[in-house]
């Protein structure tokens, strides 16, 4: 038997389990006998390959496998090497300390798996996931029924406050839907919540979906190798099957991929592929996301990001197939919490803190954090020297926002809201704004320019709107950490066609 052609294991929420014995053992000709192999230990090893894929990206390979066959036929490293093409050391120093470290991370449960005790951590995955010897349909309905492997590396979540609405809501959303898209602005938690959605869903004994994927395209790949990531994610190919080469036969695969099995498919950060494109980048994904969103298939695709892009606005035109949720902060009791955890007490300060940032949790911790570092957990002494603080994290985003996608109308309101409402005043009405940005622009502006500006600005979250609940008029604000940005200007990207900064202090 060839042990250097052995095909990596295919997934059995992704392809049938059809391994033979002598898949698992030496060719006997060669060794005394053979350990037996059950059906149970096959459909443990495919699960195992599943969670070696999850931690770290990639499945078993080739090398890996040879080991744990020889391993399972309790042999060592000199008899494994010997009936490989690969050498000694190669083997036992390169190859098994590293498989030793990955399963002991995955099946190991806090001890190290080695090659001596592997059947009994392969017992153990049986009885964690219910794995039963069984033939014929029964055997299709016994894998089909383990419970979701993640696929891909999902952020770190130390802490979790509140969301149970928005939790409960997505549960439901995620059984019907084709895709849901969660804007909100940074720091306000989507990707965290997305993270404990998909971690609750994994936890089901009997769960509606075959696999539950995650990516992160905030580094906006390209549009061919995003998909190609996306088709190994959702069902690995084997290197000898291909792919097409046009981007457009590729997408056709990924969405044949999501027709045959249902994928819950999370996109995070997706607006980030409309970001510092060329016009014909962004054409090739907007194509894409239309596809995805329009054409059938059985999978449900969650999109995250800080906004909607211009591109798919006929997406939400249309309301066909997407469900459009802009994520809020934390209430109350939840950032109570958050705040409580961060060993800030006073509730009077604590609420007075929570209204500032909006119940962003991000920004809620790093305020905390100086509060903390500056002034002993005394909130007191932080309000007795009052300030507005802007995390580091959110100014990044803020000076690529002004330095890069704003528009010089959109600053120009962004800059008229914050003078106006320096003076303690709460909100600006759209009529002052439009009548305001005219008599101060130097340029002609548009009532149509104003208000896709102001548009942009609110999908962005840049901009609050509340409206009259009497009279029905519309009227805007600034966040205060926003504000204070604009008045500091700490890179000179705000005020680029004023000269100077605004003139209010604190």
């Amino acid at each position: 038997m060839d042990f250097t052609a052995e095909p990596e294991l295919q997934s059995p929420l992704s392809s049938s389990v059809t391994f033979r014995e002598q898949e698992l053992s030496f060719d006997q000709s060669s060794s005394q006998g053979v350990f037996p192999i059950t059906e149970t230990f096959r459909l443990a090893l495919v699960v195992v390959n599943d969670l070696v894929f999850a931690k770290r990206g990639k499945y078993l390979s080739e090398t890996e496998m040879l080991i744990i066959k020889g391993a399972l036929n309790d042999r060592e490293y000199e008899e494994i090497a010997s009936h490989s093409t690969y050498s000694l050391n190669y083997i036992q120093r390169t190859v098994a300390p590293r498989l030793w470290d990955i399963l002991s991370e995955t099946i190991g449960d806090g001890e190290r798996v080695g090659k001596k005790k592997l059947w009994y951590f392969l017992e153990q995955v049986n009885k964690k996931y219910h794995i039963q010897s069984a033939s014929g349909e029964e055997e299709r309905l016994t894998v089909n029924n383990l419970t979701p492997i993640i696929r891909g590396k999902l952020p770190e979540m130390s802490s979790f406050y509140g969301r149970s609405q928005e939790l409960n809501s997505l549960k439901e959303l995620i059984s019907s839907e084709r895709c849901i898209s969660l804007i909100g602005i940074a720091g306000i938690g989507k990707s965290a919540l997305v993270a404990k959605l998909i971690k609750e869903v994994s936890a089901r004994k009997e769960s509606t979906f075959d696999s539950l994927i995650w990516k992160t395209i905030i580094h906006a790949p390209l549009l061919q190798d995003l998909v190609s990531e996306l088709i190994e994610l959702t069902q690995p190919c084997k290197p000898d099957l291909g792919l097409p080469e046009s981007t457009q036969g590729m997408i056709s695969v990924l969405i044949k991929q999501l027709q045959s099995r249902r994928c819950l498919l999370v996109l995070d950060g997706f607006d980030s592929l409309f970001q510092k494109k060329s016009f014909q980048q962004r054409l090739e994904y907007r194509v894409f996301f239309h596809r995805l969103i329009e054409e059938e298939h059985e999978s449900c695709i969650l999109l995250t990001g800080r906004a909607w892009p211009d591109e798919l606005d006929d997406v939400i035109t249309t309301k066909q197939h997407l469900h459009f949720l802009k994520i809020q902060g934390l209430d109350v009791d939840a950032a109570m919490q958050l705040l409580s955890s961060k060993g800030l007490t006073d509730k009077e300060k604590c609420n007075q803190l929570i209204q500032t940032y909006r119940g962003n949790p991000s920004e809620l911790e790093a305020v905390a954090n100086r509060i903390n570092h500056f002034f002993g957990g005394n909130t007191q002494m932080f309000f007795e020297n009052p300030t507005t603080l802007v995390s580091s994290n959110f100014e990044v985003i803020l000076n690529q926002l002004f330095g890069e996608s704003l528009s010089s109308t959109q600053r120009e309101i962004l800059i008229y809201i914050a003078e106006e409402i320096f003076g303690n005043q709460q909100s600006i009405s759209f009529t002052k704004l439009l009548s305001g940005i005219k008599h101060k622009s130097p340029e002609c502006v548009s009532t149509l320019e104003l208000i896709k500006a102001l548009e942009k600005l609110e999908n962005q979250s840049l901009i609050e709107s509340i409206k009259d609940p009497v009279t029905k008029e519309i009227s805007f604000t600034l966040q205060p950490v926003i504000k204070k940005y604009i008045k500091t200007d700490p890179q000179g990207l705000v005020h680029t066609s004023h000269g100077s900064p605004l003139a209010f202090a604190s």
